[in-house]
């Protein structure tokens, strides 16, 4: 390199070409050339005091990007704590949305109960489903009954075999049983029989008829008290 070309920057000590010189000093350092007329020892005093100026400068720059980056951090942990307080809002609407979209049809307590089963007259059923509860120690098990065309008596959980988690149980359109979550339907005639195919399905609850009611062993009822 021709060091006769070279000239050290009076800031900072870099060697730099005589033509980069000028812009060197107006864009690193914000310094003006000094001219040729002018003494150079008041010049380098000059930059001597603009150096604590600079400092000064340099420091306050480097606090604002601290506060900037504090700013930024708690920034970004305030949206992590409301994304996470939306979370569980709406885990909490959702399980009280499920509560409140249960099977909205109203539901009686079974008419005549004893220690280890509940009776409903045959009278009492008809082609419309008639909806039940059993308190399993604070559980109220839902279930309904009944007729089909045939006249033949069916009864089932109002809960499904896979949906019951959302609590929504069925209802009745026309001469089906509509699931409420999932929206199968299954016709009445087929129902009250164990679910061998799997999926969907009116969770089965046996029954039996004696004389003029129907008949569910409340230890059934029990079984299935998880479901609701």
């Amino acid at each position: 390199m021709d060091e006769k070309k070279m000239k050290d920057c009076p800031v900072c000590g870099c060697p730099l070409k005589q033509e980069n010189y000028a812009r060197h000093l107006q864009k690193v350092h914000n310094e003006k050339v000094v001219e040729e007329n002018k003494d150079e020892e008041e010049y380098y005093r000059s930059i001597d005091r603009n150096k604590g100026t600079s400092k000064r400068v340099k420091q306050r720059k480097i606090e604002l990007m601290r506060k900037k980056k504090k700013a930024k951090s708690m920034m970004i942990g305030s949206v992590m704590l409301i994304s996470v307080m939306c979370v569980v809002v709406y885990a909490a609407m959702s399980m009280n949305g499920n509560e409140s979209i249960q099977n909205p049809e109203p539901a009686q307590e079974s008419p005549v109960q004893s220690e280890t089963e509940v009776r409903i007259p045959l009278s009492e059923i008809s082609d419309s489903a008639g909806f039940y509860t059993y308190d399993a120690d604070g559980v109220l098990v839902r279930y309904f009954a009944v007729k089909e065309s045939g006249a033949n008596v069916h009864v089932a959980f109002d809960a499904c075999d896979i949906c019951y988690y959302e609590k929504k149980g069925y209802r009745q359109i026309d001469d089906v049983m509509s699931c409420i979550n999932c929206g199968n339907e299954y016709p009445i005639i087929s129902l009250g029989t164990e679910n061998i195919a799997g999926g969907c399905w009116p969770s089965y609850l046996s029954m039996k008829i004696d004389g003029d009611n129907v008949v569910i062993k409340i230890s059934d009822l029990e079984k299935k008290a998880y479901m609701f």
